[in-house]
């Protein structure tokens, strides 16, 4: 019971305490004209879960840490389209003030609920109450075009225009440019995230959400040392240090906003739950009645304040534990089993050839339907049947899929 109850108040007093690797592109930056936003989440809470909230002004779902009911969410997006993430910084603060810190979830919690674009964040900043409890680095979106970071600390911050950047898109990990050098932290992430984006601008295609998740969470690449692991030359196991994908990995979320001035409802929340080499980013969208159940906190388990697991996240963590780091004496949690995740184990086929084989079947599903939806060949109501019947069915797409890893436990 001790550590159940030290698990749960490490979770809940510091969510934002580790890490995370974020970055924005401008929607003038992109073919369709559509902002994206990334956030790979690394934390002490790896339970996570997707929640729906009814707040002050608007609807809005959010990524959640599974042992809290209400009042924070670690990324999110509203019916109006604005959508919110943020990663830790540790060189912007400037105060001793003896305050309650790592409020991030609480200010993106009420922020969802109360704005729907990065103008009305700016005035909402105005009259919440100080200090704030934070140093972060906030990336938000919205359905008008806007597109910005905000370094933010107990009192004061300062916005980047993500559409004023040259490059079109802006990469962000744990130290925010106008803080303190000597106080980098990420950097080495920081290095490798940018190095990938700058390889993705100069293809021709439009970066998708998976093309995303495959490569910034899904690539062993570290700048730092100059590696970059794949099939061909991935050794049976690697230390898990400063890579993008990290044991510390809770979810990936891929903000796919709409163009400016087009139905905010259209935004796509991909959300993948636990480590990403084993977990797969189900596409979400703002409407409490058509969430697939296996996001959410488990319905047997509503009474039991807990064991709010989701069922998606239970499952790709269990095989993250089991196969992904294996070693679970001595220092073995420090050392990931690559050959398993990009070649195969024990003629089992590879974690992420099982993960891509899931999205693809997804993508198949979904992303056709959406296109009828959005350009008005159908209803909302032929395509809310459509969705709730085919994600009904990706929950045990996943179970098929990786039968080989979680019917043969170690």
């Amino acid at each position: 019971m001790r550590r159940l109850l030290f698990i749960f108040l490490t979770c809940c007093i510091f969510p934002s305490a580790w890490a995370c690797t974020s970055f924005i592109i401008s929607g003038k930056a992109t073919p369709s004209g559509r902002p994206m936003m990334f956030k790979h989440r690394d934390t002490d809470c790896l339970d996570n879960r997707i929640a729906y909230f009814q707040g002050d002004k608007y609807a809005f779902i959010g990524l959640m840490n599974a042992p809290t009911l209400d009042g924070e969410v670690w990324s999110g997006v509203n019916e109006a389209g604005f959508c919110i993430m943020n990663t830790a910084s540790y060189n912007l603060r400037e105060d001793s003030l003896q305050c309650q810190m790592d409020r991030e979830g609480e200010l993106m919690y009420h922020a969802l609920a109360s704005c729907a674009t990065i103008a009305d964040f700016e005035q909402w900043l105005t009259t919440y109450p100080q200090p704030w409890g934070v140093e972060a680095n906030f990336g938000i979106i919205d359905a008008q075009g806007g597109a910005a970071y905000f370094e933010m600390n107990n009192s004061r911050y300062i916005k980047y225009d993500v559409n004023a950047e040259q490059s079109g898109y802006r990469v962000v990990t744990n130290f925010s440019f106008a803080g303190r050098y000597e106080d980098y932290e990420g950097y080495e992430r920081y290095l490798t995230a940018s190095a990938i984006m700058q390889e993705a601008f100069s293809r021709e295609n439009e970066m998708t959400a998976i093309d995303a998740l495959n490569l910034f969470s899904r690539k062993y690449r570290h700048e730092v040392l100059g590696v970059n692991y794949y099939q061909e030359n991935a050794p049976q196991y690697i230390v898990d240090q400063d890579f993008i994908p990290r044991r510390i990995t809770s979810a990936v979320v891929v903000f796919e906003g709409v163009k400016a001035g087009c139905n905010p409802l259209h935004t796509i929340m991909w959300t993948a739950l636990g480590y990403p080499a084993c977990a797969v980013a189900v596409p979400l969208l703002v409407h409490g009645a058509h969430l697939p159940y296996y996001m959410l906190a488990r319905e047997t388990a509503a009474a039991q304040a807990n064991d709010l697991h989701s069922e998606m996240c239970d499952a790709s963590l269990r095989i993250k534990d089991q196969w992904a780091f294996p070693m679970h004496i001595s220092n073995g949690k420090r050392y990931v089993a690559l050959q398993t995740i990009l070649v195969g184990n024990e003629n089992k086929p590879a974690l992420m050839t099982c993960t891509n084989d899931v999205e693809t079947k997804m993508q198949s599903d979904f992303l056709p339907l959406y296109q009828q939806w959005t350009t008005d060949k159908i209803s909302d109501e032929e395509f809310w049947q459509s969705y709730d019947h085919m994600a009904n069915c990706w929950m045990q797409t996943y179970y098929d899929t990786f039968q080989p890893y979680l019917s043969n436990e170690k």
